[in-house]
């Protein structure tokens, strides 16, 4: 057994999270800091995000579609939409162009763009509900730790006890914009939790290894030499994790090790031949 549960008996932690309907951007980038993480996370959002994001905010009473794009330029119509004695009618608004290099908006009605060009600054200094959920699951990402859900549906995840610092970290940051870090202890001697956790562990590990056979499947010896790399590489990366949680796998820890060994010597053929995959079952 891992020391870092010998010296306290705890397995991991069992996490759900909060967080708000928007933060500024600003005060997320200081968030970050305060927790200790890399406030880069937060990266600037891409003013075509920003507007497609405005033009949602501007949908009542007309349909706006995407029209082409023309070099740095994206263009997009906005048709008003509107009842006609019996009949919904349409007619054409404006067109309005993104200037996608610098976020400039030009509009042929100027009340449109001057609304367009507000929401856009407004979208790009703040980020919502599910940028924010996103954030949190890039920590995890960054730091090589894994989200494990413990239900189909998500929204709960075992951490393994190796990233505590994490957990932690995690609590700080979403304290400070606002949000909510649920955690609970998952400890040894507590009735079937270790059965518990390594059944969680193994089903998260194979569903990894379905996912990396299903990116192989177009993978053979005629593929780009980056992309075999690539595979190649992930196989590696699925090894380690194995010795990474061998301890929590318990006695699943052998048979998802045959699956990688599988899963590698599949992909050995199909570079070699091109053979087709063989489907796994845990």
């Amino acid at each position: 057994m891992p020391e870092y549960v010998e010296q306290n008996g705890q397995l991991g932690t069992i996490v759900s999270w909060r967080v708000p309907k928007e933060v500024p951007i600003q005060s997320l980038r200081d968030a970050l800091r305060t927790a200790g993480l890399d406030e880069a996370l937060a990266g600037d959002m891409e003013p075509r995000n920003a507007l497609r994001r405005a033009l949602r905010d501007m949908k009542e009473g007309r349909v706006i579609r995407k029209l082409r794009q023309d070099g740095d330029c994206l263009y997009f119509q906005f048709t008003r939409e509107f009842l006609d004695e019996r009949e919904i009618r349409y007619a054409k608004e404006a067109e309005l162009c993104l200037h996608e290099p610098t976020g400039v908006v030009d509009c042929t009605e100027a009340e449109i763009e001057q609304t367009a060009t507000k929401l856009l600054a407004e979208h790009i200094a703040k980020r919502l509900t599910s940028d924010l959920t996103r954030l949190v699951q890039r920590l995890y990402e960054a730091r090589g730790a894994d989200l494990i859900p413990i239900r189909p549906q998500g929204g709960a995840y075992f951490v393994p006890e190796m990233h505590a610092d994490l957990v932690r970290s995690t609590k700080v940051l979403l304290d400070a914009i606002g949000g909510k870090l649920h955690p609970w202890a998952v400890r040894l001697g507590c009735g079937d939790t270790a059965a518990s956790v390594a059944d969680v562990m193994a089903e998260y590990l194979t569903e990894l290894i379905t996912d990396f056979r299903v990116s192989c499947e177009d993978v053979d010896g005629g593929s780009r030499k980056d992309v075999q790399l690539r595979r190649q590489e992930r196989i590696g990366e699925l090894r380690q994790k194995l010795e990474l949680y061998k301890s929590l796998l318990g006695a699943f820890a052998e048979k998802i090790g045959g699956e990688i060994d599988k899963a590698d010597e599949d992909l050995l053929k199909k570079l070699a031949t091109g053979h087709k995959w063989d489907t796994i079952t845990l």
